[in-house]
């Protein structure tokens, strides 16, 4: 069976089309891909930043439950005394 040239050019021009539009959407997939990876990037660095922060936040409210701590607060803040002590105020 013989196709004539004018059904080859259809065919051929068919195939071109073809391959172009998967072109074009695989260079569409790599472009939102390549964002996809940089969003990836930006929102791993944000989490690594919460996390150190999280941690500075937790050394933090260790350091102000201890009990130097809140004596000393309570101390300085609110005028604080134990039994038998006697306070000097500064003038």
């Amino acid at each position: 069976m013989k196709m004539n040239a004018k059904t080859l050019k259809i065919i051929t021009a068919s195939l071109l089309i073809f391959v172009l539009l998967l072109l074009i959407a695989l260079l569409v997939n790599l472009i939102s891909l390549a964002s996809v990876n940089r969003r990836t990037a930006d929102l791993e660095r944000q989490l690594v930043l919460a996390q150190s922060q999280i941690e500075q936040n937790q050394s933090e409210i260790e350091h102000r439950s201890s009990d130097e701590f809140i004596e000393r607060h309570a101390r300085e803040l609110l005028n604080m005394r134990r039994r038998g002590e006697t306070t000097f105020v500064g003038r």
